[in-house]
């Protein structure tokens, strides 16, 4: 049984989030899941059904080092990104047999667009829910149209929290255990924080992201939680939805990472895609 250490959403200068992918032809136990997972200690791995694996059509499974979620964007990037690099699938379609559902998977040019679970407003939380677990105040955020925050998924639920600069993003610290016993108390995935101003020119937005209920602190690039963010800022200032949007994230983390996400709408439904390039690190044998 091979294990792949990948990176996802690499920019020029390297960065990017590391992700572990295991092709499982044993039919390894959730337990022994969570025990690799564990045990890897990156903030996902990605195990591939390669028992039921058909042509094109790919069921996967994800854990971070203490739990098992629905699906994971740069873990579902490197799976796909090593399954076709190894001959494993043809073509540039593909369909994503996730616990969020059956998803698109579309290969274009470099890049690779993982689809996201349909998007969603899941609640509002008040203002000082974030305030009681962030060292921000009430002017370093922008709110939504109802003077409250927006919680989104599109797979995993996100606090979508807008600051009013990058000096601000980068700045600001999260009291990591009191937003990780509010996150559990909702069951919430963990916070995007964003700002529209940008360290390159042609970029759209900067984020960070912060997870601590599932083990992750900060991470330096994201899937599930961009697509989100795509959502909501589109929606909120009337974006072009047929744009692709770049996004910087890991930046402060000596990880710049380059997150590229495009909405569509086809058949009457709107659909998120995350994207970006995948470079392999190492195999090994489990």
């Amino acid at each position: 049984m091979k294990q792949y250490i990948l990176t996802s959403f690499i920019s020029g200068n390297g960065g990017g989030n590391k992700a572990a992918v295991v092709f499982d032809d044993i039919g390894l136990s959730e337990s022994k899941m969570k025990a690799i997972a564990f045990c890897n200690n990156l903030s996902e791995t990605a195990f591939v059904d390669m028992n039921t694996i058909k042509r094109n059509e790919v069921q996967i499974r994800y854990f971070t080092p203490e739990e098992e979620v629905d699906v994971c964007g740069h873990a579902a990037l490197a799976s796909f990104y090593i399954l076709k690099q190894n001959g494993l699938l043809s073509g540039s379609e593909f369909s994503h047999i996730t616990k969020a559902g059956k998803l698109e998977v579309r290969v274009e040019g470099d890049k690779t667009f993982i689809e996201m679970q349909q998007p969603n407003l899941v609640c509002e939380i008040p203002i000082e829910d974030v305030l009681k677990f962030t060292d921000l105040n009430k002017e370093a955020l922008i709110l939504n149209r109802n003077s409250k925050i927006s919680v989104v998924s599109t797979g995993l639920k996100d606090i979508i929290l807008e600051v009013k600069d990058i000096s601000t993003l980068k700045a600001m610290r999260v009291k990591s255990q009191e937003m990780s016993d509010f996150c559990v108390r909702n069951k919430f995935i963990g916070m995007h924080v964003v700002s529209r101003e940008t360290i390159e020119k042609d970029s759209n937005f900067a984020c960070r992201n912060f997870a601590p209920a599932v083990g992750i602190e900060e991470e330096s690039a994201t899937g599930t939680s961009n697509a989100s963010l795509i959502y909501y800022m589109v929606d909120k200032y009337k974006m072009d939805k047929k744009r692709i949007y770049k996004i910087e994230q890991g930046y402060f983390m000596d990880s710049p990472s380059l997150i590229y996400v495009r909405m569509s709408e086809e058949k009457g439904s709107t659909k998120i895609f995350v994207g970006g390039n995948v470079e392999l690190g190492y195999e090994e044998e489990l």
